[in-house]
């Protein structure tokens, strides 16, 4: 073959080649093109689904009930549209994580699979969560419910190998949310994420986290029934977690009903051939107690803590260990009592509602006015006979409103009236994850404080207590901020009430529910590690007002309470009726008080201000001075901004957490 031959015969082959490599990358170009238009169909089908899921729950959330049958509806379809794209895309996803590259979208197409993970999952998670939850959500909605308690909780066990298939498809969808780099999704995608899915997988991990161990809660998933402690607090009385304990009792349940339900005084019932531990020494000093016994078992401000010494200091009188510890105080009834309605309370003289089941239990403290008191009548003998009222309220069936109870227990949760503890470890986990487990607990980063206040005055005069605090936080020094705090106390008794703390039934008046006194307290402040007081201004106390006739000097303590993270002062306090008292302590912060984002001057101070149970709602002012000239991004409370100044008055009535983000030159 000739030279010229060969090159005309390569000739003819590239534009074979050329011509071939056209045809095919046009039918490529063509059948890709169909399969484009396909995937994009079945995505915007998959979008609509999705929006017009999203209308139906909004509906849902404004009218007084949701429209579950039109919520398996909707998301029967999203399902199964799902599927289909699941089916177009899935020969392509392998090419997803090269993508990154494209422009605006490219986060989006390299995150892929893991989104139509989450999708998929969350999706089959919710189907059968809603099939387990039909018929218990058909029994609490029905009109005039007769669903008892007996009833739910053997509807909840029928429901469990849903509920448990439901949280392995979540467990799945959770991890693969894991896999999604959010900082790499656009922006619309993003939002989507954070604001919508989410919250969503949280409050279907809480919803199937309670619904699986509810059924052992009530005491139905084994042969033994479950045994719990029951601390009456009295807030009148502030304690660290609540309040005195008046009473305990002992709540015996299996399948849901209520064995046994017995309550009992906590005065003078101890053994005392027993060795019981050594008192905390403030008890010692200030209240003449050298031992620690269960009335005193909430001394500490760590509620794990106290249910530790609650427990051990029980079996001290009792045979049977308790599987879990229930604490509440008087504004807990009054919020249950906010849903029950009225009850006929044995032995009151009227129906018993949450307007007037405060002063009804301090009247009842009183013994009756003539001489014949009963041989077996003690001063909480109400406790009991209000509990039996509830229960059998409640296990009559009549319609019973169990949307509206569960409202109010997460209320009473999330301001500290109502205080658990589940030897459960689903429950417990679920109760740590919402700060209900009532631990003493300072962020991973940032500022914490919390204040608890003690009464150590044998009165109930908490009732007429107003108490404030005011928190200042410098932070003009960036490299050594600095905090002050101010906790005001007044006392709204009469102003020439003595000061006597022992032997006050000299003063006449209210020596059966004594208020009207001066008010003894140990307050005690917590802050995170790393902090240092560097002033402070407590209070000497004279010895004629002290049980031991000892005075005390104006000093703060430094706390070791073992509590990890943290670290606690104490000083004591007496406040005379009709006066107020203000006490102060400077801090030195330590800098992870403030965070900055890598190579930038924005900053971001956090803040967790913790509730003490037993109060309502203590007055909370914050102050916050940043650098000259700085540029506030975002807080997300209400405040008032002058120059670099903020100030953010709010309350106590649940845990306060402010997030502030700026700028500074």
């Amino acid at each position: 073959m000739t030279y010229a031959s060969k090159t005309e015969t390569n000739k003819q082959l590239i534009q074979f080649i050329r011509t071939a490599s056209l045809m095919l990358l046009f039918a490529v170009l063509i059948v890709g093109g169909i399969k484009g238009w396909r995937i994009y169909q079945k995505s915007m089908t998959v979008y609509r689904n999705v929006n017009a899921l999203r209308g139906v729950v909004q509906i849902s959330m404004l009218g007084s009930e949701i429209q579950i049958e039109s919520i398996k509806s909707e998301l029967t379809s999203l399902q199964r549209d799902l599927n289909d794209l699941n089916e177009e895309v899935e020969p392509f996803l392998w090419l997803a994580p090269n993508l990154g590259w494209a422009p605006v979208y490219g986060g989006d197409l390299s995150n892929a699979p893991a989104i139509l993970k989450v999708a998929d999952h969350l999706i089959n998670a919710s189907v059968t969560s809603l099939n387990a939850i039909q018929p218990i959500w058909d029994g609490i909605n029905a009109q005039e419910s007769s669903l008892d308690p007996v009833a739910l909780t053997k509807l909840l066990v029928d429901a469990q190998p849903q509920l448990m298939e439901a949280q392995k498809e979540l467990d799945e969808a959770l991890i693969a949310r894991r896999n999604i780099q959010t900082g790499e999704l656009s922006l619309r995608l993003s939002d989507l994420l954070l604001d919508e899915v989410d919250p969503l997988l949280a409050l279907m991990d809480d919803g199937l986290s309670l619904s699986t161990a509810l059924p052992s809660i009530l005491g139905s998933t084994d042969h033994e029934p479950k045994i719990y402690l029951i601390l009456v607090q009295n807030e009148d009385e502030l304690r660290s977690t609540g309040g005195f304990i008046t009473s305990v009792g002992r709540l015996v349940i299996r399948n849901g009903e209520v064995v046994s339900l017995a309550f009992e005084g906590v005065d003078d019932g101890e053994d005392w051939t027993k060795p019981f531990p050594s008192a905390p020494w403030q008890l010692q000093e200030y209240m003449n107690t050298s031992v620690l016994i269960l009335r005193d078992s909430n001394w500490f401000a760590d509620f794990p803590t106290n249910v530790q010494w609650a427990e051990y200091l029980y079996l001290y009188n009792h045979v049977h260990a308790v599987d879990g510890v229930i604490a509440f105080d008087q504004q807990f009834l009054v919020m249950l009592l906010g849903v029950i309605g009225p009850l006929e309370v044995e032995g009151a003289p009227y129906a018993i509602t949450n307007e007037n089941v405060i002063e009804y239990m301090r009247s009842a403290k009183k013994p009756p006015s003539d001489d014949l008191v009963p041989t077996d009548w003690y001063r909480k003998e109400f406790v009991g006979d209000i509990a039996d009222a509830m229960l059998n309220e409640f296990f009559a069936g009549r319609g019973n409103d169990w949307r509206g109870l569960a409202n109010v227990l997460k209320q009473a949760l999330d301001e500290r009236h109502l205080l658990l503890q589940f030897d459960d470890p689903t429950a417990e986990l679920l109760l740590t994850k919402h700060d209900w487990d009532n631990a003493v607990a300072p962020p991973v980063a940032g500022d914490f404080l919390m204040t608890t206040d003690t009464n150590i005055g044998f009165n109930k005069t908490n009732a007429l207590m107003n108490v404030s605090l005011t928190y200042d936080v410098d932070l003009v020094d960036l490299t050594a901020p600095s905090g002050t705090l101010i906790v005001t106390h007044e006392n709204r008794s009469n102003a020439d009430v003595p000061c006597i703390h022992w032997d006050s039934g000299q003063i006449i008046d209210d020596d059966s529910y004594p208020t009207n006194r001066c008010y003894w307290n140990y307050l005690r402040v917590y802050k995170q590690a790393g902090v240092k007081l560097t002033d402070a201004t407590p209070h000497f106390i004279p010895g004629e007002w002290m049980i031991l006739g000892r005075s005390v000097p104006a000093r703060v303590d430094e706390l070791d309470e073992g509590i990890e993270g943290i670290q606690g002062y104490g000083t004591l306090l007496v406040v005379p009726g009709g006066r107020s008292l203000g006490t102060s302590f400077d801090f030195s912060l330590p800098g992870s008080v403030l965070t900055r984002d890598d190579g930038s001057n924005q900053l971001t101070y956090r803040l967790k201000v913790q509730k003490q149970p037993g109060t309502i709602a203590n007055s909370l002012v914050i102050r916050i001075h940043l650098p000259n000239r700085s540029q506030i991004e975002s807080v997300n409370m209400d405040a008032l901004v002058q120059d670099d100044n903020l100030l953010i008055e709010t309350d106590l009535r649940t845990d306060v957490y402010l997030q502030l983000v700026f700028l500074v030159p």
